[in-house]
């Protein structure tokens, strides 16, 4: 039975800002982490403000107390100085802040049932292996692995044993992939599709644009024999998207560093 370990988990309390790793998460019912993309920026447009549509975003520093429900919020590139808000408490001067600095009316939202995610259908955490990041970082010699945890933005990392381990995780066939990581059961979905956000900078913002191109022709050089390639209408993917097992709704459920990961079938 193949055997991992997870070695971190990601919370990202406002979606497209900076992370949180915690030792321990729990999970909401529909399968992501608490606190993860929990509160989420709009412009007036109603659209949602990310690093796919706002690159900008990236140059925005936060740093998150989980416990008092706050985040201190800076801009390196234009000022020294940090402001802290309440998450709650602040609303009004923190929307205000975004505001300024995005030139449009931004509203902060929130949701504790389910957070933001990015695929609806597979809400769960998002899952990668240290050893695909190590990979990477070969092929991108000038990005360091801490850089690329920035870029893809996965939850949940783990210590497999090969580059893309990770793609063991999900398969087209029914039934899906189920794995256990402690005592929680996932359905492995489908590989992650990427935007442009990995191709940039994670603090400034700047596109690399070979980014993209070079990591489709070494992704497609390098798919393992053993992976589903059926699912991959294009290279440009990577980490798993993840669902909470039918089996585990309504059971409080809570994931640690240092759980095992087990695939089940």
């Amino acid at each position: 039975m193949t055997m991992w370990t997870l070695s971190s988990i990601a919370v990202y309390p406002v979606k497209s800002l900076d992370p949180v790793y915690v030792d321990q998460a729990e999970l909401l019912p529909r399968g992501a982490l608490t606190g993860d993309r929990q509160f989420a920026l709009f412009a007036e447009s109603g659209k949602l403000i990310n690093g796919k549509q706002y690159p900008a975003i990236h140059q925005i520093r936060a740093a998150f107390d989980l416990a008092e429900q706050s985040v201190t919020l800076s801009v390196p590139q234009q000022s020294a100085e940090s402001v802290r808000f309440s998450l709650h408490d602040d609303r009004p001067e923190l929307e205000a802040w975004f505001s300024d600095y995005f030139q449009t009316r931004v509203t902060l939202r929130e949701n504790r049932e389910t957070g933001f995610p990015d695929d609806l259908a597979a809400s769960g955490p998002t899952i990668v292996s240290t050893q695909t990041y190590e990979e990477l970082s070969r092929w991108f010699p000038e990005v360091s692995v801490a850089e690329l945890r920035l870029r893809f933005r996965a939850n949940l990392e783990f210590a497999g044993d090969l580059p893309f381990c990770e793609d063991r995780l999900y398969s087209a066939a029914e039934p899906p992939v189920q794995f256990q990581i402690g005592a929680v059961t996932f359905d492995g979905s489908n590989p992650c599709k990427r935007c442009v956000v990995p191709s940039r900078s994670p603090w400034s913002g700047d596109t690399d644009a070979q980014f993209m191109k070079t990591f489709i022709s070494k992704r497609a050089d390098t798919f393992p024999d053993w992976a589903d390639r059926s699912l991959f209408q294009n290279m440009y993917r990577l980490a798993v998207n993840t669902r909470l097992a039918d089996s585990q709704n309504g059971v409080s459920l809570r994931l640690h560093v240092g759980n095992s990961l087990k695939i089940l079938n």
